[in-house]
């Protein structure tokens, strides 16, 4: 007679064949290699995304659909502690003020729909744009308007500020910037690249900052047609190109 469990005692755990041991141990095993299989593929995915975004911000600009820097008259440009950039005909009937970052995507989005009638009425002779290169985004926003007041100096300045927003995910390290100005102008001046790898005007781009503080802006672009603040949200090509035609006459 085969004894009975005591009371609250569990039986005696059957012993698994070698059959049974064989398709259990292969189970662990297939799971084992299925664990390390989604790790190394969370981990592909994670470094190709970093792989991506690094070749993304790193890689060299491309030229911008624009016109040639001639046709915009602009010439080198003296820069000023907390004034802007002139790009145009200084004696244009109308000023078109502007605040922007070249890190900033609706920044971007402005130029890429806005700017060829900015640079049509600047052609025409009709607009001046006064730029205030911000940069309060990161240390690529402060390279790019250090870079832009170097080719403003330099007198190839709309060119240049046009390749900046075609280019706006690149990082803007020194390299960049002298690439991009050597896409932009037939020529460009040994005194560019020292301005740009030296950081020449690092002052003037804080006094920038400082300056659109004082001016009360409170995000970018923000835009003034003749010192009167223009509403991005209504704001259309034909609209713009009315507004800088009836403020001209």
């Amino acid at each position: 007679m085969s004894a009975r469990p005591r009371p609250g005692s569990s039986p005696a755990p059957r012993q698994l064949t070698a059959d049974e041991q064989e398709l259990a141990d292969r189970r662990r095993s297939e799971r084992r290699v299925l664990a390390v299989v989604a790790v190394v593929a969370v981990l592909v995915m994670i470094g190709g995304g970093i792989g991506f975004q690094s070749w993304r911000t790193s890689r060299s600009p491309h030229a911008s659909e624009t016109v040639p820097a001639a046709s915009v008259h602009s010439g080198p440009v003296q820069l000023t502690n907390r004034k802007p950039i002139r790009l145009g005909k200084v004696d244009a009937p109308v000023t078109l003020t502007i605040y922007e970052d070249f890190h900033c995507p609706h920044c971007a989005d402005f130029e890429e729909e806005f700017g060829p009638v900015l640079t049509k009425a600047q052609q025409a002779g009709s607009v001046v744009v006064e730029l205030y290169p911000m940069a309060f985004i990161d240390a690529g926003s402060a390279a790019a308007a250090n870079g832009m007041a170097c080719a403003a100096e330099a007198g190839f300045g709309h060119a240049y500020h046009r390749g900046l927003f075609a280019n706006s995910g690149l990082s803007w390290s020194a390299g960049q910037l002298t690439e991009l100005a050597a896409l932009v102008t037939e020529s460009v001046p040994q005194s560019f690249t020292a301005c740009v790898t030296g950081s020449t005007h690092a002052g003037w781009v804080q006094s920038i900052n400082a300056a659109a503080d004082a001016d009360g802006v409170t995000g970018t672009p923000t835009v003034r047609l003749d010192g009167s603040p223009v509403d991005l949200n209504e704001l259309t090509p034909d609209s713009l190109e009315t507004m800088i035609e009836q403020a001209a006459r």
